[in-house]
This record gives structure tokens, sequence and C-alpha cells, in this order.
């Protein structure tokens, strides 16, 4: 299967569609706050992103809910970038034993892998309130006044 039908296919189901979206409004705001500071990955372009995802998705919460982790999940890629330069600084600036960078490495990888999982729990979190401001500012439902 080509890299152009797994794609295709990911657009075909619904929770990654609104997931990408979502995330990818997150993206550039999450890399300029990692540019700015060169060392934190700020986590509420993340929200963001999943609030929107999670507002936009129509299904129930279970479904919202892996809406906001997808969308997390895609709003954290620039954390590779957080890693490359983690592991260029150990590998290159401090020049260590080998143990040493090897021990430095992996620290570094699971304190991403982290920042990752934080980044799902944040997504969740914004698709969740998405989805209550949805039930809360949904203006297609039966009007009252109708009666």
């Amino acid at each position: 299967m080509t890299l152009d039908r797994r794609f295709r296919s990911l657009l075909a189901n619904e929770r990654w569609r609104y997931a990408i979206v979502g995330g990818l409004v997150a993206v550039p705001l999450t890399t300029l706050s990692y540019w700015q500071t060169g060392s934190e990955i700020g986590l509420w372009p993340i929200g963001l992103g999943g609030l929107l995802a999670g507002y936009w998705f129509e299904g129930s919460a279970a479904e919202r809910t892996r809406v906001g982790v997808r969308a997390g999940l895609v709003g954290a890629l620039p954390t590779a970038w957080l890693l490359v330069d983690l592991l260029w600084f150990i590998h290159v600036e401090l020049r260590g034993s080998a143990p040493s960078r090897l021990l430095q490495s992996a620290v570094a990888v699971v304190g991403v892998a982290g920042i990752i999982a934080l980044a799902a729990l944040a997504g969740t979190i914004g698709a969740r309130i998405g989805g209550w401001l949805r039930g809360k500012l949904d203006r297609d439902g039966p009007s009252v006044a109708a009666g």
C-alpha cells in the first residue's frame, strides 16, 4: 500500500479527518512556542486544536475523546524538533563517554515521550471542552419557541 493510499484512508475516516485538522491548527503555534523559547513546548496550542476538533466532530463522548487524543498527537509533531535538539546537544556538544551518552539519550527519549503523552491529554481535554461548547452553542437543534 502506497503512502498516498494510506493518507487517503486516514482522510476517509471522520475521526482522523477532524483530528488532523485540529492538530494542524496546533502545529504552527506549537512550533512558534518552541522556536521562541528554544526549550519549551507549549501545550495550550494543542488544547486549542483539540477544542476545535471536539467542537467540529459530531459523535459520542468516547469518540470525541479519541479525536482529542489524535489531535494531540498530530499537534505534538514539533516535539520531534525538540528531540533532535536534545540528541544533538547530548552527542555533539557534551561529548561524554559512550555509556553516559546512551543513558542521557534514553532519558531524553523518555522525556519527549512524556511530553507527547501530555499533548494527547491536552488534546483530549480540549476536545471534551469543545464538545461541551458545541452542546451549549449549537443552534441547529429544535427551537423552543417553535412549539
